[in-house]
């Protein structure tokens, strides 16, 4: 009898304890950021507030990133101001997975020169471990045992001349691992390769989705 309490004990426990590190992130728009410059220029930015009631200190390493980020943009911004030419740029966020093991956001936006011929956007995936509030900076880390065979740079490649995407003429396959990744809903793992990158300007940035989920 005691045995059987014993044992109902400990499953009790350990249901509380993965509902408890299944706990999802609380994310809010944090208050936007507007910067200008008296010839017109604008800098906004739009990051997020991350409140996790049981791992402050994971919240507050994964919102450094944003701080840092806020604050490079800022720093660029203020070199731009004697330079005499007007710039807009705009930086916002898209939550693409929290789960509760892992956070993943698109850091994305574009910026302007007066004149240019035209915007330079982009899109940077940022996955976070929740546990740790690292940020996981090399996705093979996130990949299934087993999984592997699907993330060779030939099947990558693969991927990308049959997205459908126009690819420039001069590209012939992928000869490095891709930097850029992010998780989505499911949590499988995306490569985004930006403007010029892989393609021309025409062709955006190009959102690949390998199929294969996050271990």
């Amino acid at each position: 009898m005691k045995k059987k309490v014993l044992t109902i004990l400990c499953g009790a426990w350990l249901m509380g304890a993965v509902a408890m590190a299944a706990s999802p992130a609380l994310i809010q728009d944090a208050p936007k950021a507007v910067y200008t410059h008296s010839d017109g220029s604008v800098l906004s930015i739009q990051y997020p507030a991350i409140t996790m009631t049981n791992n402050a200190g994971a919240a507050q390493l994964i919102a450094q990133y944003f701080t840092d980020e806020q604050q490079q943009a800022k720093t660029f911004f203020d070199q731009q101001g004697d330079k005499g030419i007007k710039l807009t740029e705009e930086k916002t966020y898209t939550v693409t997975l929290n789960d509760g093991k892992y956070l993943s956001f698109l850091d994305e936006g574009y910026l302007y020169f007066d004149r240019a011929a035209h915007p330079t956007s982009w899109k940077t995936g940022v996955v976070f471990d929740v546990a740790t509030g690292k940020r996981i900076t090399n996705w093979r880390d996130l990949v299934k045992p087993g999984d592997e065979k699907y993330f060779t740079l030939q099947k990558i490649t693969n991927k990308l001349t049959l997205s459908g995407h126009v690819l420039s003429s001069y590209f012939n396959g992928l000869t490095e691992d891709p930097k850029n990744f992010y998780l989505d809903k499911s949590r499988n793992i995306h490569f985004v390769f930006g403007q010029y990158e892989v393609a021309p300007y025409s062709s955006g940035i190009i959102d690949i989705n390998m199929g294969r989920q996050a271990k």
